[in-house]
């Protein structure tokens, strides 16, 4: 028998037969029950021939000495969609029979009611094992053991944080649809090899080194992703401590503005003099507001914002909120109220702080927007069972409310109604996309109804544990006097005989510290400016409370402190209460403090109220003087 040889050309034209030409399938499906997903993998993947950019605005204007991104030509992908899991299994099973198969696949974990991400991946390699899978999830469904554990070790296996960067799936496409072009052809010439290998052997050698070198291949493809996933980590580890450095940076300067200015306006001014301090006040919240949307945004979007499970008080949340918002509503000459539902529990389990976050955001916008009338929040139960409740919230307004197209992109990242909402009424377009994510990171929903020139409702439901039901009252809790209303909420001064000292290196803020500690009714406050010296003035002298900034030279607040807790376990000393004073506040800032042996933990910019409810926690005598909330309407049903 003559042996058939095929040349280059015959297996050139055996590919095209089976529609496995690797320079033409570039062909990917995408799995998600989100239509706007797809459209989003349409745009970046089939929409346009160059590399986009979808953040290199925001890029530029953080990193400005950095040069612009160079728009590079990509190849086109033909993507198609299918939205749950059974869909996509039919699509490759189809393609398998018309001989067009997929070479990739972003698959989305969470897809109710049918199959999860990983489900749908079992069952497509069960019918199709080359297909390379991008799992793409915005939460922690599984870890990576558990996948393996539902998938075994394979390296077809790739994940994707949502949200996800425009730059990474064009280079996962391209990677992928690589690694599987090449692995076709080593698939193709090793089943040829098994076929031939008894009518070829004088060919043995030169087969065996086109083998080898399609090895050499899919491993350079193989370590050139592992390469791109190290660089992600890098440049999100980078971005992290660039974030966490600027917010140090910032808020150092912003607790001196705004701490001295909140001192001057509790002084005599004239008109004049308290309307220049009440603008510089305003624009200094204003900035910090901004900076705060930024940094909360970041840390959403790099998945490091953690949600806590502690026990509070909802009506103690509310009332800080809406007390927070009486000054700007009362300059507008609007109704500011809020009423409870009688069947909602007294104490609840969940974080309060981003509770207080959305409430603040929502009431703050509803003021903005209102030119005349009111707001209202309102809370009620919307189910649950035994220990478990959902509330639902809804903040009303009458402002000028919006059309449904502004409706539809409300919610969206870095999106205000037009440029003229932005000129009017400034704003960084991230409060809303923060407000949308931190409820779902807490396991709820937002929505919004609106009327032009009639008002907006946005609602909100989230799922807590609750403590004690609240008893029905008998009627409206009556409306607080009017007449003794300030624009601001007091804080009522304190005399007391406690010892403080104060461990901060900036003369600013040891300023501003001293004057609110004073205002409080502190006289006697020592100051010292490194660690060193904190450590030796409480050798030295009894103190009972120490407000103890981070970073300082010599010594920074952490050893400081260690060497205090490691000087009274050794010698038997009385625990000292210590307060940590730091501009960092990202994630995890807190737990450092505590971890490193401190009582609490304030974030700089630091107000005077602040500094008496954290001095408070300690001090009996504290807790009789009240913040007062004037114009706010209590009503119990």
């Amino acid at each position: 028998m003559v042996p058939v040889l095929l040349t280059i050309v015959e297996i050139c034209c055996l590919l095209r037969i089976m529609n496995l030409d690797p320079d033409k399938n570039r062909r990917i499906l995408v799995i998600d029950d989100n239509p706007a997903i797809h459209e989003d993998f349409r745009k970046i993947l089939a929409a346009s021939k160059t590399q986009s950019a979808d953040f290199s605005e925001v890029e530029a204007a953080l990193f400005a000495d950095l040069p612009p991104p160079v728009q590079r030509e990509t190849p086109k992908f033909q993507v198609d969609s299918a939205f749950q899991g059974q869909e996509g299994l039919d699509l490759i099973e189809k393609s398998l029979e018309e001989n067009h198969p997929y070479a990739m696949a972003f698959v989305d974990v969470r897809m109710p009611p049918g199959w999860d991400g990983v489900e749908t991946t079992a069952k497509i390699w069960q019918k199709y094992p080359d297909l390379q899978v991008v799992i793409c999830t915005a939460y922690s469904d599984y870890s990576w053991e558990q996948m393996l554990n539902k998938l075994g070790y394979s390296d077809r296996l790739v994940i994707l944080k949502k949200p996800f960067d425009t730059i990474e799936v064009v280079q996962l496409a391209i990677a992928m649809t690589e690694k599987w072009r090449l692995f076709q052809q080593a698939k193709l010439r090793l089943d040829e090899l098994e076929r031939m290998v008894c009518e070829r052997t004088s060919e043995l050698r030169s087969t065996n080194v086109e083998l080898v070198t399609a090895n050499e291949q899919l491993q350079i493809a193989t370590e050139k992703t592992q390469k791109m996933a190290e660089g992600v980590l890098v440049a999100s580890k980078v971005k992290s401590e660039f974030l966490a450095n600027m917010s140090h940076e910032i808020r150092t300067p912003m607790n001196g503005v705004i701490g001295l200015v909140n001192l001057l306006v509790e002084t005599d001014l004239t008109p004049e003099q308290r309307e220049f301090a009440n603008t510089i006040k305003l624009s200094a919240d204003s900035l910090l507001s901004i900076i705060n949307d930024i940094l909360d945004f970041s840390k959403i979007e790099a998945g490091k914002l953690i949600i806590e499970k502690v026990e509070f008080d909802l009506e103690g949340s509310v009332k800080n909120a809406i007390g927070l918002m009486l000054p700007r509503a009362r300059e507008k000459g609007l109704e500011l109220n809020y009423s409870i539902n009688p069947g909602v529990p007294v104490r609840l389990v969940g974080d309060p702080s981003r509770l207080r976050q959305i409430l603040l955001n929502l009431l703050s916008n509803a003021v903005k927007f209102t030119e005349k009338g009111k707001v209202f929040l309102e809370i009620a139960p919307s189910g649950g069972a035994e220990q478990e409740i959902r509330l639902h919230f809804s903040v009303h307004d009458t402002g000028m409310g919006m059309s449904e197209e502004v409706r539809r992109i409300l919610f969206q990242s870095f999106t205000q109604a037009d440029a003229s909402t932005t000129r009017r009424f400034g704003g960084t377009g991230l409060g809303l996309a923060i407000c949308r994510k931190l409820v779902e990171l807490m396991g709820g929903s937002i929505s919004v109804t609106s009327c032009v020139g009639k008002g907006s409702s946005f609602r909100f439901d989230l799922p807590f544990v609750c403590r004690r039901l609240v008893e029905p009252a008998n009627g409206p809790v009556a409306k607080p006097d009017d007449s003794s209303a300030n624009h601001a909420a007091r804080v009522s001064s304190v005399s007391t005989n406690l010892s403080i000292l104060l461990a901060e290196d900036n003369k600013i803020n040891q300023m501003v510290a001293v004057k609110q500690l004073k205002s409080l009714g502190w006289a006697k406050v020592d100051v010292v400016e490194t660690g060193v010296q904190a450590v030796k003035a409480w050798r030295q002298g009894h103190y009972d409370l120490i407000l103890m900034d981070c970073q300082m030279p010599e010594m920074d607040g952490y050893q400081a402190v260690q060497l205090i807790r490691e000087s009274e376990k050794s010698q038997n000393l009385p625990h000292t209460r210590i307060i940590a004073l730091t501009a960092h506040a990202m994630q995890g800032d807190r737990e450092l403090c505590l971890a490193a042996g401190m009582d609490d933990y304030l974030s700089k910019p630091i107000s005077s109220a602040e500094l008496k409810a954290a001095i408070g926690k300690f001090v009996p005598e504290m807790n009789d003087a009240q913040v007062q909330i004037p114009n706010t309407q209590i009503r119990s049903g």
